[in-house]
């Protein structure tokens, strides 16, 4: 009997074993990456992957860059035409041109600035074809009348040139056909070809400057409704009123 009680204890501590064995071996998924229930650094899963975090270079900010002006387009000369007639430009050196002109009104002023800054241009066929325009007054900042800026504005009977003019392009009056007068500032120093071309109706031509010459300027082609050239005006030590009298216009030192 005592070595039966002995047997039975001994398969009874054998059992326990295999027990605390089975419960002990549980599978070590610490390294499986396949298993979605483990973890391996907690601190890691918010994490932004380096290949897709936000790169804060490619968004820029919403201000304009400093070279970018952008003035209050309704500061302007209090007289002068409304600048959604125009189309213009600020430069990076603070100065502002006019570049075209889409209104409908027929007596221009352009105004001396856009927020303060001033306007020293008229763009290049700014005001081409303007056809019912009949007068514009420019301000005393325009610096450059650019290339046929005024052509073929045939209704254009008035316009006036600042002393502060300092350049005229090609072309910038030919084809104004009603322009009856005309005077070029002494400031002026250059000026491009045909710049009076066709200006039938011119019946009374300034030039200040005695050093400019008007031989290319187109007035000689010039068949004058009137029949007879206009009168130059001119300083008695200039060349132009030598020109004058060699090409038959009348001309007259001031």
């Amino acid at each position: 009997m005592r070595i039966f009680k002995k047997i039975i204890f001994i398969c009874l501590v054998s059992l326990s074993g295999m027990c605390l064995c089975s419960c002990d071996a549980s599978p070590d998924n610490s390294d499986n990456p396949d298993n979605p229930e483990i973890i391996q650094n907690p601190e890691e899963e918010n994490a932004i992957p380096e290949e897709t975090a936000f790169d804060l270079s490619l968004y820029p900010t919403s201000e304009p860059p400093a070279e970018t002006l952008l003035p209050d387009s309704t500061d302007i000369d209090p007289d002068a035409t409304s600048l959604e007639q125009f189309v213009y430009e600020i430069h990076a050196d603070g100065t502002a041109i006019i570049l075209d002109f889409t209104g409908s009104d027929t007596e221009l002023m352009i105004t001396s600035q856009i927020g303060g800054y001033p306007v020293t241009e008229i763009g290049q066929y700014a005001f081409e074809a303007a056809w019912d325009v009949t007068s514009i007054t420019l301000p005393d900042t325009i610096q450059i009348i650019n290339e046929q800026a005024f052509a073929d504005c045939e209704m254009l009977s008035e316009i006036n040139i600042p002393a502060s003019v300092t350049a005229i392009g090609r072309g910038a009056f030919s084809n104004c056909m009603n322009l009856t007068e005309l005077t070029i500032p002494a400031s002026v120093t250059e000026t491009g070809e045909e710049m009076l071309t066709n200006c039938l109706n011119l019946q009374d031509l300034s030039i200040l400057n005695p050093a400019l010459s008007c031989d290319n300027w187109g007035l000689g082609e010039i068949e004058f409704e009137s029949g007879a050239p206009c009168v130059i005006h001119a300083p008695a030590d200039s060349d132009i009123l030598d020109w004058a009298e060699k090409n038959n216009f009348p001309a007259e030192a001031i």
